[in-house]
């Protein structure tokens, strides 16, 4: 009886030693690392594409907004400048050609300076983005020849159709107005 009791603690004793073995991770495997945080997501290819879409629609309208407004303040050309021709296309580049146009032949000039106090993207598409925008010219003024000032600046919105033509943004089109504020 006494060996008994001396077989069924070695066989306990086999069964705990086998068990604490199995459960003993190998000292050359290295456990995973733990996230020590979740990773941010990533940009998709649609998210990407979007966002250089509207940057490339965005400093296009910055570029032409600037050239222009330094062709009037010059007091007009026959043509637009090589940076308008750049930026634009389409009736809104025929409606701003017309502008200057007309300062030239008027002999007129602008002083002041336009301020851009927002743009919003508001539509993409892979040829064509939406872009809203507020305007702030009342600080500039045109000039007469004989130096008599006419006309004031405004605050405006407009909303602005930006297409891609030949691999290069370009503001093609827009609908504005005068506004009493930005919103």
């Amino acid at each position: 009886m006494h060996l008994g009791k001396l077989g069924r603690g070695l066989a306990a004793m086999t069964v705990i030693v086998t068990l604490t073995a199995a459960c003993t991770p190998d000292p050359g495997l290295t456990p995973p690392p733990t996230p020590s945080a979740p990773a941010s997501p990533t940009e998709t290819e649609q998210q990407r594409q979007e966002r250089v879409a509207y940057e490339a629609a965005e400093k296009s309208y910055r570029t032409f907004r600037k050239a222009m407004n330094r062709v009037l303040a010059s007091g007009g050309a026959n043509q637009p400048s090589p940076e308008m021709l750049k930026a634009a296309a389409g009736p809104y580049l025929a409606e701003y050609t017309s502008l200057i146009k007309s300062f030239k032949k008027g002999q007129f000039h602008q002083e002041g300076s336009e301020k851009i106090l927002s743009v919003v993207h508001n539509g993409y598409s892979p040829s064509a983005v939406i872009l809203d925008v507020c305007e702030d010219s009342r600080s500039i003024k045109t000039v007469r020849s004989d130096g008599s000032t006419f006309g004031k600046g405004e605050l405006r919105t407009a909303r602005l159709e930006v297409r891609k033509k030949d691999g290069t943004w370009k503001v093609w089109s827009g609908d504005g107005e005068k506004a009493t504020s930005c919103s």
